[in-house]
């Protein structure tokens, strides 16, 4: 199937989005290394930590709908702009923070930043390819993400001994406050590509039926379950995975950058190989056998007694099940008009963030409940997390694989809805 081969022809458009796309991640590895360790050094316990990591899932999934009427009278590539600032301030908001409340109000503004690119940034790119090139396109797109975030958190890990070693300071004083201030200025180069952004085609108005109608709601319904079932159960765990690991085994925070840089490298190169299993598997075909594949190395991640094995957990898992995202978006452009598009990611956006922010308040709270020792909790979170990976793989299997064989979803010509 020529149509799933990389091609890179891409128009000055795509190439912006890209750059963008690289330097959001790149911000976003910060963050993720960091935050839970900064809000610990203002004081605030894990149930702040679960509230502060599930602030910007609440809000994408408060935002996300609005969002969309936004994206249809204006452009998705005005609303990538507008999230891209909301995103810098946010950012900016959380690295000054002196407490709580100024890191809660970033944190919002950071979610709604996220939403924006949530919501619009697949229809775009969708917008501005065609059906010979889109799994390439999202393929380019994930694997530059993740590959910032090999950059990141390889920076990130060493930033705070080289900050501590020319201020003189105590690595426990100063490591948590240095890595937000470096996410900021990410982001802020982040926010310049998007400037070029334009949109597509004309402003789309809303039709008859509405600015949020849905053409096909039961295929919107198969597409979107999955997702549901991923954020409940990467809510409860994946967000403290620096917290799990640092606590366990001790590591320093140089190797724990490590361990996630290397962690994003292994996820991008399994990113890059997805045209080449799409090519023999189809792309859901390729979705279910990567997906399915990661569950051994879950349990691995989870309840293995030494750091080697965890180590290779963490490689392997967050490879094969970070790496399907963009075949799954693909195919999914491929099966919903046009119009809507940028619903799906909305409804998606909601699906994934609601559950993954009530997975992370819940993980937060058990964990500061005392109900349980550290290991206990964590044990309980990772039987969780499986759980609700293998009631993904079945809602792939049996909602969309299944029905797609039987002829049930079929691609929607380029040519229906709007362009925007």
């Amino acid at each position: 199937m020529p149509w799933t081969r990389p091609r890179f022809g891409y128009s000055r458009q795509i190439w912006l989005f890209l750059a963008a796309s690289f330097s959001f991640g790149l911000s976003q590895a910060f963050i993720s290394l960091f935050l839970n360790f900064y809000l610990r050094e203002l004081g605030l316990g894990p149930e702040w930590q679960g509230i502060v990591n599930a602030l910007p899932a609440l809000t994408l999934a408060a935002v996300s709908l609005p969002l969309v009427v936004l994206a249809r009278r204006l452009s998705n590539a005005r609303v990538i702009q507008l999230g891209a600032g909301l995103t810098v301030l946010g950012l900016s908001l959380l690295a000054l923070a002196p407490g709580a409340l100024l890191a809660v109000v970033g944190a919002l503004l950071q979610g709604m930043g996220s939403a924006a690119l949530s919501v619009s940034g697949a229809p775009f790119m969708a917008n501005n390819s065609d059906e010979r090139t889109r799994v390439g396109l999202f393929t380019i797109q994930s694997a530059l993400m993740v590959g910032a975030g090999f950059v990141g958190n390889m920076l990130g890990g060493q930033l705070p001994a080289l900050y501590t070693g020319w201020a003189g300071a105590t690595p426990a004083a100063w490591t948590p406050c240095v890595p937000p201030c470096w996410s900021r200025q990410a982001c802020n180069c982040w926010g310049l590509p998007t400037l070029g952004l334009q949109p597509s085609g004309k402003p789309a108005q809303p039709g008859r039926s509405g600015a949020l109608s849905i053409h096909d709601r039961p295929t919107m319904f198969r597409l979107v379950l999955p997702s549901m079932f991923v954020g409940l159960g990467a809510g409860a765990t994946i967000p403290f995975l620096n917290v799990y690991i640092e606590g366990r085994f001790g590591i320093s925070y140089a190797s724990l950058g490590a361990l996630f840089a290397w962690t994003s490298l292994a996820t991008a190169v399994t990113v890059l190989i997805q045209p080449w299993l799409v090519r023999r598997l189809g792309q859901l075909g390729a979705v279910l056998a990567v997906q399915a594949s990661s569950l051994p190395f879950l349990v691995m991640l989870g309840f293995s007694p030494s750091l080697w094995m965890v180590t290779v957990a963490l490689f392997v898992r967050g490879a094969l099940m970070n790496a399907t995202g963009p075949v799954y978006s693909s195919y999914a452009m491929s099966v919903l008009r046009q119009a809507d598009r940028p619903m799906y990611s909305a409804v998606n956006t909601i699906a994934w963030s609601g559950s993954w922010a009530l997975a992370s308040l819940a993980s937060g709270a058990l964990r500061a409940s005392g109900w349980f020792d550290f290991a206990t909790s964590f044990n309980i979170l990772f039987g969780f997390t499986l759980l609700m990976y293998i009631a993904n793989t079945l809602a792939i299997y049996l909602g969309i694989f299944l029905p797609d064989r039987r002829g049930e979803l079929q691609p929607i010509p380029e040519a229906q809805g709007e362009t925007f």
